[in-house]
Parts: C-alpha cells; sequence; structure tokens
C-alpha cells in the first residue's frame, strides 16, 4: 500500500534557493522551506526530486560548483525565520548531479543561509550557518572548507545567538569574502531581529580571518539582517542591504573601505526579517536587483528602483544570475519559481512543483468527494480526489476558495457545495462552489489598533484559526478564536458559547519583531485557539487546544467548560491537535509542539477520563523531531496515526508503540490526517509536498488479525464504475495529479510466499458464471512476473471490471491493433471473488455499483452488457479465423518453396491458387490497416465494422447501434461460412501434395 500524491500544484510554495549553470542554458536546482530540492534539465519543463529521502526536508541554500556542473552542495534549513519555518542537519554535497547526496559536516547547524564555492577552485567553500533561530547554539557563524568538505573551520563567530545571514565572494579574487551577521532569536509569541552581535565582516584570505566593517558610511549600532552582493565586472562595487534603524541599500565603490547610504525606499526590502536580498548583474555594476516582498531593479546603482515580474507572485527570497549571461535569471518566491531569458522583459512561470505548504485538509461527503486544503501564503484550493479524467488529476480542477494565506479550508457537511476557509486570523470566507457566491463569516473585526497591538483587541485569533463542525449536527459551525465561536445560518451571524480558553498572557500579545523593525502580520498572535474538535459519540462535547498549553472541554454543548494543563509539559506549548475518540467519549489524543520554545521534544497524550489525568504516548518515536498531529482510526480503536516534522507513523497498539508509515513518502512535515469515512481513505496535509491520500484503509485496520491468521483476503469495498472523460488533450508539463486506483481493490495478506504457485483469482456474478480469471504469470522487461502480486505481506490488486478476453490477432500491423486483452467491463451488481493462495482459496462477496451520476437503469446495463459480449465474442472469432489465415499463409510459402524445388508443377499451381484464395477470404476479413489514418485512404473490411461497433458495445444501445449490429450479422454470417467453405478445400490440395511426394500442408480448423 502507498501513498497517491495528489497535489495542488497550481498554488506553488516557498522556494528558498535556486541555482543555474551558466554553461548549460538547461540545467536549474531549486531548494524549497519544506519540500526538498528539485531539479530539471529542460528548462523547467518538467523537475524531479533529487533530495526526497534525505532526514530533512528544508532547504536553506543551494549552488553549483561553478567548475564542474555535477558538483551541487545544498544547506539544509531554511533561514528566513518565520512562523512555518523548518530545520536542517547540516550540509550535503552530491558529485554526480543530485543523483545521490552526502553529508559533508555541519550537523548541528540547523539553518544555512548560503553557500559560495571558489570558482578557481571547487574544494574552497565558505559556508553561512545562521543557526537555531529559536535556541541558542554555537552551531552558528561562518564556516570555511579547503578539502572539499573533507575538514571544516568555524571563522566567524560572535554570540550563541548571532548566526550568518548572507555571504558574497568575489569571483575573480576568491580571497575576497563579504560576510553578514545577525542576532535573531524566535519566540513562540514574538522575535527578535537584532542586537549588539550584528555586523559586516569582509576577509581577504577565503574566509580563514575576518576583519568588521564599522564607520566610513556603515550606519552605527545595532543593524539586523544583512544582505550582500559584490560585482563581478567591477569587485569595488559593494551592496548591503542593512536592517538599520535609518536607510536600507548601502553602496561602495571602493571595496568596502567607505560606504554610502543609497536608498531608504522600503520596495527594496519589505521586511527585513523574512527577505533581505540583493544581486549585481555581472556586466554592469551599477544594475541591481532587490528581492523581498516584490522584485525590483535598478539601473543608476540603487538609487531608485521599479518593481519588475509583476506578473508572477509576490514575496521573493532567492535571486540567480547567468554569470554569462545577464538576460538568464532565476527567482524563488512563495509561489515557486520564475525564470526569464530576455532581461526580465517576460517571465516563465510555471505550475509544475507540488509543494505545497499545507496546514489544514476538509473532506467532503460526496462521491468522488471533495479535498480542500490551506496553502501558505497561496489562497486556500479545492479539488475532487478523483477527477473522473483519465489525464489524471490537472491543475485546472483545482479551485480557489479563499485568497491570501489558506490555512483551513473545509467543506460544510450539511451542504458540501459551501466551503468555509480562513485566510489569517479568523478571516472566514464561505464560498458557494456551484454558484460562486461567497461572504465574509468572519466573527469579529479587528480595528487597525487592535490588530497592531493585541492587547488592545476585544477578541484574538490565531494565524492559524480553526475551523469545525459538530459531529452530531452539520448545521453547527465554529471557528476559534480566543474563545469558540458559533454559526448555526453558515457564518452569517455567531454567538460566543465559551470563555477565554488560553492563558490570556498579556505580555505574549505585545507588538511583535524589534528592536529595529516591528513585524506585526498576524503570524505571532498568540494566546489563541489552534484547534476545535467535536466528539463523534457524545453531543455536546468539545474540545480545544490553545498556543499556549491550554485545553477546553464542555460536555454540554458550551455551558460549562473546563480549562487544563497537561501536567509535566513545560510551558507554552501548542496544543496543534485535539483528537477525540470515535469510540469512547471519555477518551481523547493530543499533540503538543514546543519547538518555537526550542524544545524538539515530541509531547503526545492520551486521557481516557475527560482529562483528569493524561499519559505519554511517544514511546519510541523520534527524540528530537517535535509532532505536529494525531488522529485515531475511525474503525479500529487501537490504531492511531501521527505526523511529526519528517514523516507520518502509526501505532497498532493506541500509541505504545510507533512504526513510521512513510510507505514511499518523502521526507516532509506532516500538519493535519484525515479520514474519509465512506471510503476509508486517510488523507495527510504536508507543508511541503501538497497533499497525499492512501486508498482504503481496511487492509491497515485489519492487519491484526491477518497476521494471526497467517493468511487473510480482506472485505472488498463497494466500488463505482465511474465514466471517465478526457477535459483536455497533449502532454502537460504541469503537475498531474494521481486519481485513485479505477476498479474494485482486493487487498489480501500472505505470510509466506511462493513463487511457484503464485495466487489466482476467479471473478463470478451472481448467477455464479466465471467473469475474470487470473493465474500464472506473465512477461515484464522479458523476465517472468506473477500476474497477481506475491509479496509477503500485504498485497493489493485492482480488477477494472473487465471480463475474460478472447483470441487476439497476433499478425497485427501493431500491438495495440491485436484487438482488446479484455472482455467488456461487467455491469454493476454483486460479484464473488475467489482468490487462492498458500493452498488455500478465500472468498469475498462484493458490490460494484454505476457512477452516481448515471441515469441509466439495471436493466439498461444488463442489455448493454450482453451486447458487448455478444459481439466480442464475434470479433474474437474474427481474430481466429486471422490467425488461422496469418499460419496457412506460413505453411503456403514454406510449401511453396518444397514444390518449386522439386519441381511438382501441378502442385506449385494449386497452392498458388490456394493463396490466392486465402487472400481474399483474408481481405474480406480485414483492411489490414498499418496506421492510425490509413482508413481514410482505403475503405475497412469486417474488423473493422466490429470494432466500429465494439467502441460503442458498452455504452447504452441505441436504434441505430442495434441497427448497425444487425446488419453485421448478416456480414458475419456470411464470412464465417466462406471461411469455413475455404478451410473445407484444403484437404484436396492436401490429398495432391502426397500424392507427389510431398508433406501436405497441416491445414487449419474451422470456426463455430
Amino acid at each position: 500500500m502507498t501513498w497517491r500524491e495528489i497535489g495542488p500544484a497550481a498554488g506553488g510554495g516557498r522556494v528558498t534557493s535556486v541555482a543555474g549553470s551558466a554553461t548549460n542554458v538547461k540545467l536549474y536546482f531549486v531548494g524549497s522551506a519544506g519540500g526538498g530540492v528539485w531539479k530539471t534539465i529542460n528548462g523547467g519543463f518538467t523537475w524531479t526530486p533529487v533530495f526526497a529521502n534525505q532526514k530533512v526536508a528544508a532547504i536553506g541554500a543551494l549552488t553549483i560548483d561553478p567548475s564542474n556542473n555535477n558538483i551541487v552542495w545544498v544547506g539544509t534549513g531554511e533561514s528566513n525565520p518565520r512562523n512555518d519555518v523548518s530545520y536542517g542537519d547540516g550540509l550535503y554535497r552530491s558529485t554526480n548531479g543530485g543523483i545521490t547526496w552526502k553529508r559533508v559536516g555541519l550537523k548541528g547547524v540547523r539553518a544555512i543561509s548560503r553557500i559560495v564555492v571558489d570558482p578557481k577552485d571547487g574544494n574552497h567553500v565558505v559556508v553561512a550557518a545562521f543557526g537555531d533561530p529559536y535556541r541558542n547554539s554555537v552551531h552558528r557563524g561562518v564556516y570555511v572548507t579547503f578539502d572539499g568538505g573533507k575538514t571544516w573551520k568555524k571563522t566567524l563567530y560572535l554570540a550563541p545567538d548571532s548566526g550568518a545571514s548572507d555571504l558574497a565572494m568575489v569571483p575573480s579574487d576568491p580571497n575576497v569574502v563579504y560576510a553578514g551577521m545577525w542576532e535573531f532569536r524566535r519566540k513562540p509569541w514574538t522575535f527578535r531581529s537584532g542586537g549588539p552581535n550584528d555586523g559586516l565582516y569582509k576577509s581577504v584570505d577565503g574566509g580563514k580571518s575576518w576583519t568588521k566593517l564599522v564607520g566610513n558610511g556603515l550606519p552605527a549600532g545595532i543593524t539586523g539582517r544583512i544582505g550582500l552582493a559584490v560585482s563581478q565586472s567591477n569587485p569595488n562595487y559593494v551592496y548591503a542591504l542593512i536592517e538599520a534603524a535609518h536607510g536600507i541599500l548601502w553602496r561602495s565603490e571602493d571595496a568596502g573601505k567607505s560606504w554610502k547610504m543609497v536608498s531608504d525606499n522600503t520596495l527594496v526590502d519589505q521586511r527585513p526579517f523574512y527577505f533581505t536580498h540583493i544581486a549585481v548583474d555581472p556586466m554592469n555594476p551599477k544594475k541591481v536587483y532587490a528581492v523581498s516582498e516584490m522584485t525590483s531593479v535598478s539601473t543608476d546603482g540603487g538609487k531608485k528602483f521599479h518593481p519588475i515580474a509583476l506578473a508572477v507572485h509576490v514575496d521573493y527570497h532567492a535571486i540567480w544570475i547567468a554569470p554569462n549571461d545577464p538576460s538568464r535569471i532565476m527567482l524563488g518566491e512563495d509561489g515557486g519559481y520564475a525564470l526569464t531569458v530576455d532581461g526580465g522583459a517576460n517571465w516563465f512561470f510555471s505550475k509544475n512543483l507540488p509543494i505545497a505548504q499545507i496546514y489544514h485538509v476538509g473532506l467532503s461527503n460526496e462521491n468522488p468527494y471533495e479535498v480542500c486544503a490551506g496553502l501558505q501564503d497561496n489562497n486556500a484550493f479545492c479539488g475532487p480526489e478523483n477527477s473522473l479524467d483519465p489525464s489524471g488529476l490537472l491543475n485546472k480542477y483545482w479551485k480557489v476558495s479563499v485568497g491570501g494565506d489558506g490555512e483551513w479550508s473545509v467543506p460544510d457537511p450539511s451542504n458540501p457545495n459551501y466551503i468555509w476557509s480562513d485566510s489569517e486570523n479568523g478571516s472566514v470566507v464561505v464560498w458557494n462552489k456551484k454558484t460562486q457566491d461567497q461572504w465574509s463569516a468572519q466573527p469579529y473585526f479587528q480595528g487597525v489598533k487592535e490588530q497592531y497591538d493585541l492587547r488592545t483587541s476585544k477578541y484574538r485569533f490565531n494565524w492559524d484559526s480553526p475551523i469545525a463542525f459538530a459531529p452530531w449536527n452539520p448545521h453547527i459551525g465554529w471557528v476559534g478564536g480566543n474563545v469558540v465561536f458559533q454559526s448555526t445560518d453558515r457564518g452569517k451571524s455567531f454567538k460566543v458559547i465559551s470563555p477565554d480558553l488560553t492563558l490570556n498572557m498579556k505580555a505574549h500579545q505585545i507588538p511583535s519583531g524589534g528592536p529595529i523593525t516591528h513585524d506585526v502580520s498576524g503570524a505571532e498572535y498568540s494566546d489563541t485557539l489552534l484547534d476545535i474538535e467535536g466528539s463523534p459519540v457524545r453531543k455536546g462535547e468539545i474540545w480545544t487546544g490553545a498556543d499556549d498549553g491550554v485545553i477546553g472541554l464542555t460536555v454540554d454543548g458550551g455551558k460549562h467548560w473546563k480549562k487544563m494543563l497537561v501536567p509535566g509539559v513545560p510551558p507554552y506549548g501548542r496544543v496543534e491537535t485535539v483528537a477525540p475518540s470515535p469510540f469512547d467519549a471519555a477518551t481523547a489524543y493530543v499533540s503538543i509542539d514546543r519547538h518555537r520554545s526550542g524544545d524538539y521534544k515530541p509531547y503526545v497524550f492520551v486521557t481516557h477520563n475527560y482529562g483528569k489525568t493524561w499519559s505519554s504516548i511517544a514511546s519510541n518515536l523520534p527524540k528530537n523531531v517535535f509532532v505536529r498531529t494525531i488522529r485515531p482510526d475511525i474503525k479500529n480503536s487501537s490504531i492511531l496515526y501521527l505526523g511529526n516534522e519528517t514523516g507520518i507513523f502509526i501505532s497498532f497498539n493506541d500509541g505504545q508503540s510507533w512504526k513510521s508509515f512513510k510507505n514511499g513518502m518523502p521526507t516532509v512535515s506532516v500538519r493535519d490526517i484525515r479520514m474519509q469515512p465512506t471510503f476509508d481513505d486517510l488523507v495527510i496535509a504536508t507543508h511541503g509536498r501538497s497533499l497525499y491520500i492512501m486508498d482504503d484503509m481496511t487492509p491497515i485496520q485489519q492487519l491484526a488479525r491477518a497476521e494471526a491468521a497467517g493468511g487473510r483476503f480482506f472485505p472488498v469495498r463497494v466500488s463505482y464504475q465511474y465514466t471517465l472523460h478526457e477535459n483536455d488533450e497533449g502532454t502537460y508539463t504541469d503537475f498531474v495529479g494521481n486519481n485513485p486506483p479505477y476498479g474494485a481493490i482486493f487487498d489480501y495478506y500472505q505470510k509466506t510466499a511462493n513463487a511457484k504457485t503464485p495466487p489466482s483469482l476467479q471473478i463470478f456474478n451472481a448467477r455464479g458464471q466465471l467473469m475474470r480469471s487470473i493465474s500464472g504469470t506473465h512477461k515484464v522487461a522479458g523476465k517472468a512476473q506473477p500476474r497477481l502480486p506475491n509479496a509477503v505481506g500485504l498485497n493489493r490488486y485492482v480488477w477494472d471490471y473487465g471480463t475474460n478476453g478472447v483470441a487476439l490477432w497476433k499478425g497485427a500491423a501493431r500491438k495495440s491493433y491485436q484487438g482488446f486483452p479484455e472482455g467488456p467491463a461487467v455491469p454493476p451488481g454483486t460479484y464473488t471473488a475467489k482468490l487462492a493462495f498458500g493452498g488455500k482459496t478465500y472468498t469475498r462477496r462484493f458490490v460494484v455499483k454505476p457512477d452516481p451520476r448515471s441515469k441509466f437503469t439495471q436493466a439498461e446495463y444488463d442489455r448493454t452488457f450482453a451486447f458487448a459480449m455478444k459481439y466480442e465474442a464475434m470479433f474474437g472469432k474474427i481474430d481466429t479465423m486471422l490467425n488461422n489465415l496469418d499460419a496457412l499463409k506460413k505453411q503456403l510459402d514454406a510449401a511453396q518453396k518444397a514444390a518449386t524445388a522439386k519441381k511438382a508443377t501441378g502442385v506449385t499451381a494449386a497452392l498458388s491458387a490456394l493463396a490466392g484464395r486465402r487472400q481474399g477470404m483474408f481481405d474480406i476479413l480485414t483492411a489490414n490497416y498499418q496506421n492510425d489514418e490509413d482508413s481514410i485512404e482505403r475503405p475497412g473490411a469486417l474488423r473493422e465494422d466490429f470494432e466500429q461497433l465494439y467502441f460503442v458495445a458498452q455504452s447504452l444501445i441505441t436504434p441505430p447501434a442495434l441497427a448497425f449490429a444487425h446488419r453485421l450479422d448478416g456480414k458475419y454470417a456470411r464470412a464465417l461460412g466462406q471461411y469455413n467453405a475455404f478451410v473445407g478445400t484444403i484437404p484436396a490440395l492436401q490429398a495432391e501434395m502426397k500424392a507427389a511426394g510431398l508433406k501436405p500442408i497441416a491445414g487449419i480448423g474451422t470456426v463455430h
């Protein structure tokens, strides 16, 4: 059982670093905030993930060795330290273009902001280590290697809370390197950008030693984050973005000896802690690019800037300019990447990277069901889990449910056409996907002063304000602030049903940021709710989780509440998930995340008595990987699912122990886990690789029973014969998500596997007639493989409803012209599957239902199937005749050679005559087209008529089709008679050959 990736990629995701090749214009790498490293070798048309199996997925920096395109350096851990930033575990190097990676040091560095490689000596590398934004660490500063990463030396270090923000190396003189040092610290409710251990430094010995640059025009005091660029064409030109109290961009024209403030335009560096990147045109020292909330360019040395790439996205974090071609530029931003090859006149922004940073997932009760997700800085999207399009889940199937930063997006259970979505701090919108109507469902509107200083606000809302519905009443919706707001009219009005369910620490509600720049985006709002969940088994039971560690509970629909903290958990943990048990009203599971306090331990608990006592169930989880979410299975009370910062885990014993449940999923932060009850699917939201689904969890839910028995054929869930329709054509460069498997899913478990006797399957209809049988082996890439999966453990086979096929015409011009390997699809109904493996035969009855959109009756389905079966059988007999005629041709060709050699002229003439009649019979049966449009040039024959009929035989049979079929009945009967009559002439030739002393041809059989 594996996960299927469904997207969306339409919204993209944050790209933190980009790199291209100077010598190969089609080669690029991008690093993402939570989705690893991606590579393209065709200029961005398609991308391949090349870092998916490492232990971390957050990328802070990457670069290609200027002297060798096969050598790629990757620094893990994002260094744009906003609220959702993830960590790394050091520096990696690939020597084969990203196929394999080796960690080459700096394991303790949690975030790397820049890597510069000496263009003259690839073994000389300088690394800017930003470090852990949440706690003090000695693993910060600037590191240098001169042996390709075998050994490292930390050459610039100021303090345990000061890391390197950026580097700039002079390409023509790699001994000259500039570095920015930046003091930064995050707390759960605020951050500090800048301190006494900031500064701009210069090295003239390749990074071995450093000199602080002070005065001479540089700002004094705290300088905050620093971004650097040096001109390739004139290394005397150095640019520094500095988060100073006065001014933004400084320029030196004498290699750092003196400086001049050239711009105080906030366009150049809108939010210094999040952006602060600058680049110089390699051919023009006065042409400068700034990447911030917008990308802008200056042609006068930084004095005046104007925005470019306006149609791409916002929030830029990386820029790469080809050192030998300034018209080729790649940008990294919150929506992915953008590429120009004409200096910015036009931008290529392809939506083909599934790196969405999703917070939560919501599921509808439709068929197919809708999947909705809130994306960091890329709206909220809703799309079908099954597009009913054989091309897959294309980008166009995803629709925006709310703009801005999406967090929660949840279909209304009373009517799934209505989607409730929030975009930052309680800004809830209800949207009708059918009518496109929408309205604000924001429970409380804060004034601008309330937004800036949360202490003055009547209510507080988290960046990630929760939305939920009452399991006992689909018309009751909740939105979380610091209280629970309840609505019964789809968000048009609300009432407060709880007291403040947080600690309400006023000291944690002051404006965030400082000491230089305040940054009050709402991402740091504190003392707010993160989760609301109603009990599936007790009416009126509601649980809440707050970002300061408080858990709230009411059992009477909000009349009375109690607030609790889990004993033993250090303060201010984020209660990301409260998951009530679907089996026991007194049981609930919580995950608490303290990584924003510098504590990476997993905190997961269960209560069986409404929170009176709590027990840790972290057991054998990774010790220094914090947990994001937990969810109980909906059918097996022993099974739990858990998402942490690097993947997903499963417990089969209520949390006493855990196992990795990646099953092919890349390393990624798992933020939300939900189950779709109708289909029993497990759906997860990742913060870096979009959405994943595992279809039909029955085998997992019943695995313990299967293991105990040694073998099991699991119950087969109801399947649907969807009518698939291709809504477009062509080859797509955009990402395409995977639809669920089409057909009935057969899951089975075997303790051992017998290669000599692989599993076999028979499927019968309700009347006991055999519809499909599968057994034995077949050739795959020249190697015998079992037709049914034959692995130890769980196996899955999907039956596409096809019946046993008839004979194929092996002599057709192409394999695709040989006919139909399977017979018509069975009609909806009840079927029985008999699956044999391990010396036993297991039987399961299952139901196949029609497409829920269909208006056909069962009688119409049955008539259509009978019709298709009849004409498929006739088609098979046509192909049998053709196979026989092909065999006869080989016999006649060989006999002609023998008769000619013996000079048996009479036999030769008789053989030629029979060959002519054979060809005539062949031409009655088929036109033997060689290519797809040969039918335009010459008419077909009987087989081509039957092909035409067969293509419509599995749809509703109309009178014109029936009339055509009746005409074919006559043509078929005549051809069959002609064929058998022709076969009847062969014995005379066989006798003549024998009389002439020649070995008679074998002949062919009749067909009935």
